[in-house]
């Protein structure tokens, strides 16, 4: 399955498809199963595949190689995915809010010494002030228990805004 960065996490570019291989760290043709691509993209334009065959189902960000089309069926190749991994932003249930989604897309760096940064692909959905706690599920590793789980913001972030914010991993390993 393929979304747009732009819009709600699933937001589905072209949902069932076939794909010339089975390793998303290569590049792979896709064919969609229906008749055409939901939307029209550019070439360049970053999607997130889900790997459906895949243990887990990971999401992985990838560019595509040609313009879709929304009236032929179109196969489209896909450029070897990113190096980072995909990741949602979600707020944590706290006495005074319900969890809500703060960033439905962003790419997250290499974990290291208990920090990560998240890099926005869309734009955050609220504002976070520093210290804030979030839920960070990392899409492209979901039973990574290191990558998943609660971090608190080390910066305020803004509404509509689409900056990249340090995250200190509250339990380490948990």
């Amino acid at each position: 399955m393929v979304s747009f960065l732009d819009g709600e996490t699933g937001n589905n570019a072209l949902g069932y498809c076939t794909s010339t291989s089975r390793d998303p760290s290569r590049p792979t043709t896709l064919i969609p199963l229906g008749a055409a691509w939901s939307r029209w993209a550019l070439r360049g334009t970053r999607v997130a595949v889900k790997w459906l065959k895949l243990a887990g189902q990971p999401e992985f960000l990838h560019e595509l190689d040609g313009e879709t089309s929304t009236t032929t069926r179109l196969p489209r190749r896909l450029l070897q995915r990113s190096e980072a991994d995909l990741v949602t932003v979600r707020t944590s249930l706290s006495d005074h809010s319900f969890p809500t989604v703060a960033l439905h897309y962003g790419s997250a760096s290499a974990f290291t010494g208990n920090f990560i940064t998240v890099k926005a692909l869309g734009r955050w959905q609220c504002n976070l002030p520093a210290g804030a706690a979030v839920r960070i599920i990392d899409l492209s590793a979901p039973g990574d228990r290191i990558k998943n789980g609660v971090f608190g913001s080390q910066s305020s972030v803004a509404k509509n805004t689409s900056g990249a914010v340090l995250f200190l991993k509250d339990t380490p390993g948990g």
